[in-house]
């Protein structure tokens, strides 16, 4: 690696730069390292698998909590030189205004700084929620044989490349904390009142895309249409605190997207990437499979809640991609594709619960490890860290001989 003096002349000399693309210049590339720790991840879902068949279930928490252990050191490493996570790093120590409208951040911005690596640890945590979301849902279902498997098939989906590869920690953990509203509106998970309260309104607090996330999350209730759209208490007794919520956080989502319809105009197109293509392609062979074996047939599917659930998930995540590919509201609907893949994600694995065919996620695992080990770990070998904001670009030091500057 150069020294630092010399990558100083490449581009700005301050702490840090004050123009895109944010970077830091204390990176280096380390695909070895970072390969050898994925696989130990590969390796505790097998031994989980072979623990679930033998019940062997207290050693099957022990890996599960040693797998997100990994996973959370594995994209703390990874997003040290990501946009996101250096901007916040540095801004958050004397520059609240960068997260106007959302008052978690403000709130826990002093305790973030004295985090080892701070924004990208945190982003690590984050990334270990949506690990340990299917592995909960895994131990509620009674399928621990596949629990690890489903965790790396979100944390390395193709569908999350933005959330999760890009650093946007903030959306990502706003999403996660509606999951809970997502179950119950699903019918995935019998959950109790002060939960979905309690993680409905602390996401309010986490990212102005609240409300748009909010319908997300609440869209499924609709497949509810045949059964009668039994809403009762959820939506009726905290209507006034939604309401609320949404009253609060309306004014600076709106202004959002006044600036991303009539200044911004970049876009990420992550969801027209081939992989993402070849993942909507065994999700939907996953699904023609278990119809197979269960011998399912379109009345029988259209009787189904899940089934009609899964359909309006992937419904409106098609209709991002064609928004994408005609550029109609890009910039907006782009920051919309992850939150939508990830409740699809899970949507779908629990349709493949409900018929008894946890199998069928295999096809689909394979495209997203495939495209993890092959796109993401081997492209890791060319990365010119320093010069760019890149994934998989970890520090090059310890957290305490971490410079980050003391503002302008």
């Amino acid at each position: 690696m150069p020294p630092l003096h010399a990558l100083a002349g490449l581009t700005s000399i301050a702490p840090f730069p004050t123009i895109a693309p944010y970077r830091i210049d204390q990176v280096r590339a380390a695909p070895l390292q970072m390969a050898l720790l994925f696989c130990a991840q590969l390796l505790l879902a097998a031994l989980m698998s072979w623990a679930a068949r033998r019940e062997r279930l207290r050693l099957w928490n022990g890996l599960a909590l040693l797998l997100l252990a990994l996973v959370a050191l594995f994209f703390t490493l990874g997003s040290w030189g990501n946009s996101d996570t250096t901007k916040l790093s540095y801004y958050l120590a004397f520059d609240l205004s960068r997260v106007r409208g959302e008052p978690f951040w403000a709130l826990v911005a002093p305790l973030v700084m004295r985090l080892p690596y701070r924004m990208a640890m945190v982003h690590g945590l984050v990334a270990a929620g949506y690990a340990a979301a299917p592995l909960l849902l895994a131990r509620h279902w009674r399928v621990w044989t596949w629990g690890g498997w489903w965790s790396l098939l979100i944390v390395c989906s193709p569908l999350l490349r933005n959330f999760l590869q890009n650093g946007v920690s903030r959306q990502a953990l706003m999403t996660l904390l509606l999951l809970p509203l997502l179950l119950w509106a699903a019918r995935l998970a019998n959950l109790r009142r002060w939960h979905l309260a309690l993680s409905t309104g602390l996401a309010a607090t986490v990212h102005t895309s609240f409300p748009l996330t909010l319908a997300l999350a609440l869209a499924p209730r609709l497949a509810a249409a045949r059964s009668g759209l039994r809403w009762r208490w959820p939506l009726l007794l905290p209507a006034g605190a939604v309401l609320l919520l949404l009253g609060l956080a309306a004014p600076m989502a709106l202004e959002k997207l006044r600036v991303y319809s009539s200044q911004e105009s970049y876009f990420p197109t992550y969801a027209l990437r081939p992989e993402v293509i070849r993942l909507q392609l065994a999700m939907a062979l996953g699904v023609l499979l278990a119809c197979w074996q269960r011998r399912l047939g379109w009345r029988q599917l259209l009787a189904c809640d899940r089934s009609r659930s899964v359909a309006i998930l992937a419904l409106l995540f098609w209709l991002l991609q064609q928004s994408l590919h005609w550029q109609l509201l890009a910039p907006i609907t782009s920051r919309l594709v992850d939150a939508v893949g990830f409740y699809l994600l899970i949507l779908w694995l629990g349709w493949l619960q409900r018929q008894r065919c946890c199998w069928a996620v295999v096809p689909a695992l394979a495209v997203t490890l495939e495209a993890w080990l092959l796109g993401s770990l081997l492209g890791s070998l060319v990365l010119n860290c320093g010069l760019n904001d890149e994934f998989l670009c970890i520090p090059d030091r310890w957290p305490w001989q971490v410079r980050y500057g003391s503002g302008p």
